[in-house]
C-alpha cells in the first residue's frame, strides 16, 4: 500500500513539483492518490470502458487536479475532495464521449425502403459523395482530439506548444526565441517542451488516433 502523506506533507510536495518541476514529489502525489482512481474506476467499470481505460482516465484527472489546485490560497486539508471530483469527472466525461462514439451510425448503414422497394442507406440521403463527406467528418474529429489533448498540459506547457508549433496562428518558433520570450535556457525549454509531448502521446489520445488509421 501506498504511503500515506501527510497534509504538510502533500502542501510541500505541490509546492515542489508547481514550483520547480520536483518529478519525485510528482510521483508521491500520484502514488499516494492512487488509490482513488481505482476506487473511481472499480465504480464505473461495466459502463463502457476497460478498467485500464478508466484507470487511464482517473489518472488523467487526477493529474489534472495536481496542476490545478490552488494550494497557497486553497486549504490543504479540501485536497482530497478537490482530487476526488476531478478523478470521477474524467472518468464520467470519457464514458459520455465513448458512448455517444459508440452510437455513431455508418454511412452504409439500412434506414429503410424508397418508393421503389429499394434499401436506403444514410449516404444515400446526403448525397452521393459519401468518401468526401465521411473523410471531412474524420478530419474534423481528428482536430478535436488534438485539441483534447492539449488540455491535459499545464499553462507553460501549452504556451510552449503552441508557439514551437505554430498552433497559434502565427508562424512556428525555435527553441531559442522561445526560451528567450520565458526567460530562461533553450534546454529548458526542450525539456518541457518533450514533457508536453510525452503527455499528449498518452494512450488514451494516440488509441484514437490509431482507430482513424486502422479504419
Amino acid at each position: 500500500m501506498a504511503k500515506r502523506l501527510t497534509l504538510d506533507e502533500t502542501q510541500k510536495c505541490l509546492k515542489a513539483w508547481r514550483e520547480i518541476d520536483d518529478k519525485d514529489a510528482l510521483n508521491a502525489l500520484t502514488i499516494c492518490n492512487s488509490g482513488l482512481v481505482t476506487f473511481f474506476a472499480k465504480k464505473y467499470l461495466g459502463k463502457g470502458l476497460t478498467f485500464e481505460e478508466l484507470q487511464s482516465a482517473g489518472t488523467e484527472g487526477l493529474l489534472n487536479a495536481i496542476n490545478k489546485f490552488d494550494y497557497k490560497e486553497r486549504s490543504i486539508e479540501g485536497f482530497s475532495s478537490y482530487i476526488a471530483v476531478a478523478i470521477e469527472h474524467q472518468i464520467r466525461r470519457d464514458l459520455e464521449k465513448n458512448n455517444k462514439h459508440s452510437q455513431v451510425l455508418s454511412l452504409e448503414q439500412t434506414i429503410g425502403q424508397n418508393k421503389d422497394g429499394d434499401e436506403m442507406k444514410i449516404e444515400d440521403i446526403i448525397g452521393t459523395d459519401a468518401e468526401e463527406l465521411f473523410e471531412n467528418v474524420v478530419a474534423e474529429m481528428k482536430i478535436d482530439i488534438v485539441r483534447e489533448a492539449l488540455q491535459s498540459l499545464t499553462s507553460k506547457e501549452l504556451q510552449i506548444i503552441l508557439l514551437r508549433y505554430g498552433l497559434d496562428e502565427a508562424h512556428k518558433k525555435s527553441l531559442e526565441e522561445v526560451a528567450e520570450i520565458f526567460g530562461c535556457s533553450r534546454t529548458t525549454i526542450a525539456n518541457q517542451e518533450q514533457r508536453a509531448l510525452i503527455k499528449m502521446r498518452h494512450p488514451r489520445n494516440t488509441r484514437k488516433l490509431k482507430d482513424f488509421i486502422d479504419e
